[in-house]
């Protein structure tokens, strides 16, 4: 496909950008959990260096196996937040007691995908199943309707049915299985469900 696109943002297309950037800066959403504690969602920030090591340092290295970058190691976590840029990730993290304990990525396309983008999530294990990470992606789809996305896009493994289910139960539909996708520290080979949610659907025009 030929990129035909004039690559220069306008000046028009640059105060666009900047009250994005802005609005997106601002994003919070507040919530009571059951425990009584109060969490926080909202945007990464170049502060948040330190709490996101943190978090990553209390992953197990099962959980880091399924980041494309080695999140484990403090010096990519440092880059990740000293490289911010919300017109190609947004990154919301979740924070209780001032400590993140979850973070929900948008990556953006760019071009010829600039209407979709890609998920994921990541949740401190004394913070599952408490309805925290079904909150980030539905805090995640509001911004993609406030940007203008038509499609958001997931990987899960095929082994992970809760997670699939929390996807379907959003509205993500389950459009492709890519075998042997994804392959562990070990060696082992594993099926990968690609799951859809068509903010804008087109089917039926003509």
């Amino acid at each position: 496909m030929a990129d035909t696109g004039d690559r220069n943002d306008s000046s028009s297309d640059r105060g666009a950008h900047s009250e994005r950037d802005e609005g997106l800066a601002r994003y919070r959403y507040v919530k009571t959990l059951p425990s009584g504690k109060r969490l926080l969602l909202r945007p990464l920030s170049g502060d948040d260096k330190r709490s996101l090591m943190g978090l990553f340092a209390r992953a197990s290295r099962q959980d880091l196996e399924y980041f494309r970058s080695d999140a484990g190691d403090p010096a990519v976590v440092e880059r990740w937040v000293d490289n911010l840029n919300l017109r190609r990730v947004f990154p919301l993290v979740a924070i209780v007691d001032d400590k993140i304990v979850g973070e929900a990525t948008l990556h953006f396309g760019e071009y010829y995908r600039r209407h979709r983008a890609w998920v994921r999530v990541f949740l401190d294990r004394e913070y599952r199943r408490q309805g925290i990470g079904t909150l980030m992606l539905r805090c995640l789809i509001d911004v993609a309707r406030r940007m203008g996305l038509q499609q958001m896009y997931a990987e899960v493994l095929t082994n992970q049915p809760q997670v699939i289910k929390a996807f379907g139960d959003l509205g993500y539909q389950h459009e492709v299985v890519l075998r042997d996708y994804f392959i562990t520290d070990s060696g082992e080979t594993l099926d990968v469900a690609i799951m859809v949610l068509r903010l804008v659907d087109h089917s039926g025009e003509f």
